[in-house]
């Protein structure tokens, strides 16, 4: 399903990647995360090859893209995993894992980042899943008041310590309502 808003940047459709995109969105990735900014810190070889290969996602599970209808440019972008993808991290039966969510720097503070979180939990109920669960950095504030702005649940019973120079990751989940309910995120 398409869904589409006006925004002060312009109107952004947020679908399914195509296959012909998914270069371009494991671009899209790395760069959301400041990876290509001068002096940024660099992924491992194991980050770097989550971030780029976006057909891994998509086989994986859903992959997300926000286009500016205007320019036909992507800009941004969110995988949802279901429990038993080996790219999830964090899913649990009955949940579906949202990762990778990133909007380029140009079109943030549109509602972008909310409107892939909203699309993600309301096909998380249409595939039945029970709760959407992500991660973030634990010093990824400006994210974490997102989340807890859109209901999400800081867990921090499932946050494990992670080795340095891993960054330690904070664990939040959001309940979905059952697909035939409807969502309240639509």
């Amino acid at each position: 399903m398409t869904t589409t808003a006006n925004v002060v940047t312009g109107t952004y459709v947020i679908r399914e990647a195509r296959q012909e995109e998914y270069d371009a969105v494991g671009r899209l990735t790395y760069e959301g995360f400041g990876h290509h900014l001068p002096g940024s810190h660099q992924p491992d070889d194991e980050r770097l090859g989550l971030l780029l290969n976006a057909a891994a996602r998509a086989r994986e599970g859903v992959l997300l893209v926000a286009e500016d209808e205007e320019s036909g440019r992507l800009v941004g972008t969110a995988s949802l995993l279901p429990y038993g993808s080996r790219l999830s991290r964090q899913a649990e039966e009955g949940e579906v894992e949202l990762r990778l969510l990133a909007v380029l720097p140009e079109a943030r503070r549109s509602g972008l980042g909310r409107r892939l979180l909203d699309e993600s939990a309301r096909i998380a109920a249409d595939r039945g899943a029970e709760r959407v669960v992500l991660d973030t950095a634990v010093d990824n504030e400006p994210s974490q008041r997102l989340y807890r702005r859109l209901g999400y649940v800081r867990r921090p019973e499932r946050e494990k310590e992670r080795p340095a120079p891993k960054v330690q990751l904070v664990v939040y989940t959001l309940d979905v309502p059952p697909a035939a309910g409807g969502s309240p995120h639509g």
